[in-house]
């Protein structure tokens, strides 16, 4: 009775500790972090994953890039104007499957 009773509790540790390590892992996610010159900052990737960034900002540029052991990245676009009147978006997409995106509505453009 005794060892029945050690074996659920230790299957009840695992999977207590299974649960709480499987709700640790983050979401990647997308920001941008500075305007002048465009900064975006990646979070939540694999450690090491080959990510490519691509930006949209009334014109297109890309570049690539690769996460830190923790995950995160930061990549700088000058040259590019994220208050465009064509809206702004970047998107990140990872060597193992990672995906995370950054979304502005495009700004409001004076008349001709």
């Amino acid at each position: 009775m005794r060892r029945l009773v050690l074996v659920l509790a230790l299957a009840l540790a695992w999977a207590t500790a299974s649960l709480a390590a499987a709700s640790t892992t983050t979401r990647p996610t997308l920001r941008l972090v500075d305007a002048g010159p465009v900064v975006l900052r990646g979070s939540g990737f694999k450690a090491h994953e080959r990510v490519r960034v691509a930006v949209y900002a009334g014109a297109r540029a890309a570049k690539r890039t690769t996460a830190s052991p923790n995950g995160g990245f930061t990549v700088r676009f000058p040259g590019l104007d994220p208050n465009a009147c064509a809206g702004f978006s970047a998107t990140a997409v990872g060597s193992e499957g990672s995906r995370a995106s950054f979304k502005r509505p495009p700004g409001e453009c004076p008349l001709p």
